[in-house]
């Protein structure tokens, strides 16, 4: 215990007067041996002795009311928490790990588990001796060790202290406690590890099944400060999700889906969730969650400028704000431009070679609802039962992909297209620039350097869809234009066109799919057994197809024959290759005329498009990876990344399978991150960038205290002393590192000092020349304040002994 004011116990002294009064007052009286007074002597003696008893403990309560009056006037003060840290002595070696993950900024009183931390670790900064050795470790996903040194620098590490963030990320306490003693120095096994945490089972997970043993040395002490509340924390969090396709196109319908949690028990959540892009509100709904359970909307946003926009869903706030916001970023790209390569575009539509490509790629869902007319010559049974397509088909085909293709809608994605229609002979390299997808329809007469410039827009990332037909010489194809020209021997298409088979004037001879892989995802929407989607489809002619001996980057995507692929896809370098069989007319297949030949086109479309030139993930774990891919014929790529505050961070690439790829890993704060990448010829520089967000991790939104006999059991053999520092008991203690004084409690018991000293006092006898009985003036008179003082000096009865 210190005083405020310590010179005040000059005036200590004068607690002794009552006690030099007592003294002064006592005196002797001369025996005098009277034999008709001895009963009389008898009874005084007895009396004398109390009131010897009484005058004693009447000069004990004066010299303490003295005392504790010079006492209150000196402001004494406590810390309670003072002898909770340091040893004896010093050199010691002392770690402190702070908890710095998500959960640390829930706040109790006003005041967050971060900020108790912080005030405990500079108390116990303050009780080191100056050549203590002191290590400051932050705790999060992975530990982050901030500075090792000697004490005596005092303000440089209370600098680092204040410094301390909260990470989006969850605790890992076995990583933590591994960093500390995989030095294995004889300092560290006798080291005293405080561990400033407010007790949140989730971040013990790893240590509860992996377990310390061999870990911590049998002569380290563990202390454990539990900095959090014990108050229930009934939270409500925004977990989620983040958008599944992270590129959009403008035009194009996206789903949202915003996910709440309620981490309460007993009440319901009425909430109002709200869906922000780039700072403005774009819907607002209603919400109600049971206790325990999440709950999900779903919201269709359509973009309307290409970009970079930045997202996020957001309720109202609670105890722990931070997750009451769950970020996002979405990547728009202009509307897609496809690029219809016509092999036989002629004047009759039946006879054009990209009549039904364009009409399934710019149909707006009008022409759903007028039967396509056939071509001369359609075969019985063509569309299946021998009637053109009916408004009904064209609904099948619209649920098709509105129903399963998630974010593509058939109406709106076709606006999304910006489809272009060039004779094969016009090819070249600038009908090719800034190309999502180009088909070639039944195109025979390209040269070989139309396969160059092919090559090359696929292998930058472009999308290559192929429909041959009677104009297709496949010895071209698979001796110009597949093979890729140079020492790798690459392919194009790791496949072969063998010669057409089948009899266009034998109405009876035609194949069907044999197999469908409804893995894949342009096909997974067609898996319905009840409709048998494509595979009802009749090919009277067709190229079969051979893959290749070795073609790890070429598969079938459906067969008509086990061994005969009639759909493949080939992967070269950055970019796509969808190879068909057949052409997309109906004088070789009837499937231009089924209901699922416009969404089995558009999800081919949507499949095989351009692949961006940088590419960034949407969100980004806490504390996690952020993988960052740029275009190959962006070299030399330098890039780097600006976080959350807005510190840059240069990023460094390296050469990944066709790609150039950074990696970026200092995700410790939650926001929105830019992502700016440079790169390409000093003649033509190349300039862009993206962005991700990073959110809290989702276990830090659940709120469950770990108690003593679960750390004795995460931590058994160890030297462990768990204190309770919690926002309760300091607002009954005080705050740690800070004096509190008791001058209050003090004063009280002073007044209770002056109440016992005034009942003995006025009650605590009679005098001796009084008898019992005494008349009402006389009790007055008794408690008057002159009387009462005079008895509480001893002045009355020394005058009565006079």
């Amino acid at each position: 215990m210190q005083l405020i004011n310590p010179y005040l116990l000059a005036f200590l002294p004068l607690a002794a007067i009552p006690i030099v009064l007592h003294l002064l007052t006592l005196h002797r009286l001369r025996t005098v041996e009277l034999s008709t007074f001895r009963f009389l002597f008898d009874s005084y003696v007895q009396q004398r002795r109390r009131m010897k008893f009484l005058e004693a403990l009447l000069a004990f309560l004066r010299t303490l009311f003295l005392f504790l009056l010079v006492m209150i006037c000196g402001r004494p003060v406590v810390r309670h928490w003072q002898t909770l840290f340091g040893r004896g002595g010093g050199g010691h070696e002392v770690v402190m790990l702070v908890d710095c993950s998500a959960s640390m900024n829930a706040q109790t009183a006003g005041l967050s588990s971060l900020e108790r931390a912080k005030s405990a670790a500079r108390s116990l900064v303050g009780q080191l001796a100056s050549d203590d050795r002191l290590t400051l470790v932050k705790v999060a996903a992975r530990p982050d060790e901030l500075f090792s040194r000697f004490s005596g620098d005092t303000q440089t590490i209370e600098d680092h202290i204040d410094a301390l963030k909260a990470s989006p990320s969850r605790a890992n306490w076995l990583a933590a406690l591994s960093h500390v003693f995989a030095a294995k120095t004889p300092e560290r096994a006798k080291a005293t590890v405080y561990l400033l945490t407010d007790c949140q089972a989730s971040g013990w997970g790893e240590l509860a099944t992996q377990g310390i043993e061999r870990l911590v040395p049998k002569d380290a002490r563990l202390v454990v400060l539990n900095v959090g509340s014990k108050q229930p924390l009934e939270n409500r969090a925004v977990v989620g999700m983040p958008p599944r396709e992270h590129r959009s196109v403008v035009g194009l319908p996206l789903v949202l889906r915003p996910r709440v949690a309620n981490y309460s028990t007993g009440d319901r959540a009425d909430l109002t969730l709200s869906v922000f892009i780039d700072d403005q509100e774009v819907a607002r709904m209603p919400l109600a969650v049971k206790p325990g359970d999440m709950a999900e909307k779903e919201v269709i946003f359509v973009p309307t400028q290409s970009g970079t926009l930045r997202g996020r869903f957001a309720i109202s706030d609670d105890r722990f704000p931070d997750d009451d916001q769950y970020l996002f970023t979405l990547s728009v790209a202009p509307p897609i431009k496809v690029l219809l390569v016509n092999g036989n575009p002629s004047h009759d539509p039946f006879e054009n070679e990209c009549l039904y490509l364009r009409t399934a790629l710019t149909a707006h869902g009008e022409e759903n609802e007028r039967p396509t007319p056939e071509p001369p010559g359609t075969r019985p049974g063509a569309t299946g039962g021998g009637a053109a397509p009916s408004p009904a088909d064209g609904e099948v085909a619209t649920a098709l992909v509105a129903g399963a293709a998630g974010n593509i809608f058939s109406k709106e994605y076709v606006r999304s297209l910006d489809v272009q229609e060039v004779p094969e002979g016009h090819l070249n390299p600038e009908t090719l620039r800034d190309t999502a997808v180009v088909i070639l329809a039944n195109c025979g007469q390209l040269n070989q350097q139309h396969f160059t410039w092919l090559r090359d827009y696929v292998s930058a990332g472009g999308g290559l869809m192929i429909f041959p037909g009677d104009r297709v010489n496949h010895d071209q194809y698979n001796q110009q234009f597949f093979p890729v020209p140079g020492p790798l021997k690459e392919q194009l298409v790791a496949a072969r066109l063998n010669p057409p088979v089948g009899d266009l004037q034998k109405f009876d001879t035609f194949v069907s799919l044999n197999s469908v892989d409804y893995s894949h995802p342009v096909l997974s929407v067609f898996n319905d057994p009840e409709s048998r989607y494509l595979t009802t489809a009749s090919f009277y002619r067709h190229f079969p197809l051979a893959l290749a001996e070795q073609h790890d980057q070429c598969w079938s995507l459906a067969r008509f024959a086990p061994k005969e692929p009639a759909l493949v896809e080939s992967r070269f370098r950055e970019g796509l290759v969808l190879l068909a069989g057949f052409p997309a007319n109906a004088k070789w297949t009837n499937l231009p005329l089924k209901p699922e030949f416009v969404p089995l086109l558009l999800r081919m479309v949507n499949y095989v498009e351009h692949r961006p030139d940088v590419e960034a993930p949407s969100v980004v774990a806490a504390d996690g990876p952020a993988r960052i891919a740029v275009a190959s014929n962006w070299s030399p790529v330098t890039g780097k990344v600006i976080d959350a505050e807005r510190h840059a961070t240069e990023v460094d690439f390296k050469r990944a399978d066709s790609r150039w790829v950074g990696g970026f890993e200092k995700t410790a704060l939650k926001g929105y991150y830019t992502v700016e990448v440079s790169g390409g010829r000093v003649e033509q520089p190349k300039h862009d960038s993206t962005a991700f967000a990073v959110n809290l991790s989702p276990d830090e939104s659940q709120f469950a205290l770990a108690d003593e006999d679960q750390f004795r059991d995460w931590l058994p053999g160890v030297d462990l002393t768990l204190i309770d520092a919690s926002a309760e008991a300091q607002q009954q203690l005080g705050s740690l590192g800070e004096s509190r004084e008791i001058w209050r409690p003090l004063l009280l018991l002073v007044f209770l000092v002056i109440g016992v000293e005034f009942m003995l006092a006025t009650v605590g006898g009679k005098r001796p020349d009084q008898g019992d009985d005494l008349t009402v003036g006389e009790r007055i008179r008794e408690l008057s304040p002159g009387a009462w003082v005079g008895r509480m000096t001893g002045a009355e009865e020394v005058h009565a002994e006079a």
